[in-house]
């Protein structure tokens, strides 16, 4: 997937938030716009949105160093949704399909709202994503891979969610499962830290995937990840910004995520704010 004009004004955007929420100076704030705009006319437009995200992440180290700017967020996410864990792996149970329901949540965990001082609503929650309707639907051709395989790689995403995704490989039990993470702090995305701090090592082998910018890429895979990324039976990848880096890659891929964007919506062909569960063959871009 390449740039699309939108996604400068959108990766703007999310710079400024940034910038408000660790409360930069005016001055501060011009120079790190000044900056990023000036590196974002020189990219290659042939670049996939991911790249501009690696900018935003590139002008905001003189600022931050090797701190985490959504440290903060990322904990409340995961540990709201750890807490309603063991109850939502017990409702999951109690349905037909536990494996259908847990893809669905996992899909979900996008809308959940974890904000602080709110209580999740189990029984709702489970009702909102598994009612909602989902623009592509290969869930269940995903499900019956996943029934079938030895090997199951989740290229994860954002934290809160990946609480979610431990959940659906607990209720998977795929003999070899693994699970991916960020090698750097990107937006609200998951490293190996939070990985940890979740116990995702219990339900699957993690995996640094190279990824220095809120999605993965072909170009920026290590080696131990990429035999994994090109050999496994299933692979899921979660979120917006791994299909932005891996919808061109010639290896069959599920992706599962909500379609944030009028770009993404756009790519994928259904409105903005649909659910998708979408299967790509090898040979398709």
């Amino acid at each position: 997937m390449k740039i699309d004009l939108r996604c400068i004004p959108c990766n703007l955007n999310s710079l400024l938030r940034i910038l408000d929420q660790n409360h930069a100076g005016e001055e501060e704030k011009k120079q790190v716009v000044r900056t990023f705009m000036k590196e974002v006319a020189e990219m290659d437009w042939s670049d996939t949105p991911i790249d501009i995200g690696r900018k935003v992440g590139e002008v905001l180290e003189p600022l931050f160093g090797d701190s985490d700017a959504f440290r903060d967020i990322k904990k409340m996410s995961n540990d709201n949704l750890l807490e309603i864990y063991d109850d939502l792996k017990t409702e999951l149970l109690k349905l037909d399909d536990p494996l259908i329901g847990a893809l669905k949540l996992s899909v979900a965990g996008n809308i959940i709202d974890v904000a602080p001082g709110h209580k999740i609503d189990i029984h709702s929650t489970m009702k909102d994503a598994l009612s909602r309707p989902f623009a592509i639907d290969d869930l269940q051709e995903l499900a019956d891979r996943i029934r079938k395989a030895n090997s199951l790689l989740i290229v994860g995403d954002n934290c809160g969610e990946a609480v979610l995704d431990k959940l659906l490989l607990d209720i998977a039990k795929v003999p070899n499962s693994y699970f991916s993470v960020r090698t750097k702090p990107a937006l609200n995305d998951i490293t190996m830290k939070e990985a940890l701090e979740i116990s995702m090592d219990e339900v699957a082998t993690l995996m640094d995937s190279g990824a220095d910018a809120p999605g993965a890429q072909e170009k920026t895979m290590k080696r131990a990840f990429s035999e994994v990324y090109f050999s496994a039976d299933v692979v899921i990848s979660k979120g917006q910004g791994n299909l932005e880096g891996l919808s061109s890659v010639k290896r069959e891929i599920f992706f599962l995520l909500m379609a944030k964007c009028e770009v993404i919506g756009g790519f994928l062909g259904v409105p903005k704010g649909s659910f998708v569960a979408y299967k790509k063959a090898e040979s398709r871009g």
